[in-house]
């Protein structure tokens, strides 16, 4: 699907659910709440159109991922960074 189609689906679910990633022209990745991705997937499965589920411990790139920012800055504002 491209972002155009994905993004009105996502308007009617709140801040569950966030474009991921755009790996392509109709190649859209959506992240959040399982629930909410899951019917975003079957109305394009509706469409005869190809999804995918993909296999991953946390839903990245959404708000989910937000609880964990501050003891990330934490951490990383401990490391001393180099020219690689």
């Amino acid at each position: 699907a491209t972002e155009e189609e994905v993004l009105p689906l996502l308007k009617d679910v709140g801040d569950c659910l966030s474009i991921a990633a755009v790996n392509g022209p109709t190649s859209v990745v959506v992240s959040g709440d399982e629930a909410a991705a899951s019917d975003v997937a079957a109305h394009f499965r509706r469409l005869d159109r190809k999804t995918k589920r993909l296999t991953v411990s946390h839903a990245f790139h959404s708000a989910h991922m937000d609880p964990m920012l501050d003891e990330f800055q934490r951490t990383a504002a401990e490391l001393t960074y180099h020219e690689p």
